[in-house]
């Protein structure tokens, strides 16, 4: 397996916004990915924080995966060179294991990206873009994952982009608190919602777009204004989440400072890529805008709680690449072999042993050895 990634370790979040691939055009950057680089199988996994291509087989197709990106993107190669990390073989798999693990995230153990990966690799799935190997690999990650979040405290201690951002919104210096979502009916909105509606003493104001997607949950906790109504509820507003997949600005600052009577203090948070929210309105009175770049910073500390977690998550990791490796040499094996079993059926047991002594180095035949007792 191959693998190009861009994400939050080598890209700031204006450069990632540049690759990252919506969910509508995911069906088309696959088809040209399958065209370019001559791939049967192929796996687009796009978020906030990155954009990875997998691609099945080690035939050194990084070039035609970059040029890919280039197209879609409108960066040059030379840019995209500078920001993408390369990986083939079992440096793939792991990379790949780590990442649905939540251990290459901007927060250790973080939750989403289990459910990211999930949904990327069933929509390649469906579409026809995976094979033996990709789904082989991917099911093993996802199942790694899962035992990661069930035998390791990185599951019990994870704090995910949205925990901190309502972590946030707690901190404020103010008993009642009211909050002004926009997003809500997304996933990541959906799970802000949730956390938020555990906290006490929070007034919850959800934007809707129809009356179709008003959502009931959270009683008398949430009210509901129609999005084009957003302006108007910034006034009684203290905090401001934006967590859409809107291709526009959800606010910008000119409006804000229109829409802003009173002069109390306001926290906007934008966990959104492509970013809700401008930029400027950072830069206005009594207005603090956090960004994904700051939630990058507040989630240092967090991530230095978790260094045993991470140990811990590896040796689970270790063990599940290496069933992983022996099911497809095995697989790779019986494919190039279809008669394999007749081949051998007259094999004996003492043949079969001086020909692995003959062909293993001293380990690996002390370790066939030990199997066999």
């Amino acid at each position: 397996m191959e693998c190009i990634s861009i994400s939050h370790k080598t890209a700031d979040s204006g450069e990632r916004e540049k690759f990252y691939i919506p969910k509508e055009k995911t069906d088309d950057f696959l088809r040209k990915v399958h065209a370019a680089a001559g791939v049967e199988a192929c796996v687009l996994l796009s978020t906030c924080n990155r954009t990875e291509i997998y691609v099945s087989g080690e035939e050194n197709r990084f070039r035609a995966l970059e040029e890919t990106l280039e197209t879609f993107s409108e960066c040059d190669g030379e840019q995209i060179r500078k920001l993408v990390r390369r990986y083939q073989g079992q440096r793939a798999l792991h990379h790949l294991f780590r990442v649905v693990c939540g251990m290459e995230s901007m927060v250790i153990g973080e939750d989403e990206i289990l459910g990211q990966t999930r949904d990327a690799y069933l929509s390649a799935k469906e579409a026809g873009y995976t094979g033996y190997e990709l789904n082989t690999v991917f099911q093993a990650a996802l199942a790694c994952a899962k035992r990661v979040k069930t035998e390791t405290m990185i599951s019990k201690t994870a704090v995910s982009v949205s925990t901190l951002a309502v972590n946030e919104v707690a901190h404020l210096p103010i008993p009642h608190k009211t909050v002004l979502l926009m997003g809500s009916s997304g996933q990541m909105g959906g799970i802000i919602l949730k956390n938020l509606l555990s906290q006490k003493n929070v007034r919850i104001i959800a934007t809707v777009r129809s009356h179709k997607g008003i959502c009931q949950s959270g009683g008398e906790q949430v009210e509901h204004v129609d999005y084009q109504n957003r302006y108007a509820a910034l006034e009684e507003a203290d905090a401001i989440i934006s967590a859409t997949a809107s291709p526009h600005y959800t606010l910008t600052a000119g409006r804000v400072r229109e829409a802003m009577q009173s002069p109390k203090n306001r926290l906007f948070i934008d966990i959104s890529m492509p970013p809700d929210l401008d930029a400027e309105i950072g830069k206005l009175a009594h207005c603090r805008l956090v960004a994904l770049d700051d939630i990058k910073k507040l989630a240092e500390e967090n991530n230095r709680r978790k260094q045993q977690a991470f140990a811990d998550a590896e040796e689970i990791l270790a063990e599940e690449l290496e069933k992983l490796c022996k099911a497809l040499a095995f697989h790779r094996f019986t494919e190039a072999d279809t008669h394999w079993k007749e081949r051998y059926a007259d094999f004996s047991a003492e043949k079969l042993l001086y020909l692995l002594r003959d062909g293993l180095d001293s380990g690996s035949f002390e370790a066939v050895l030990k199997a066999l007792k």
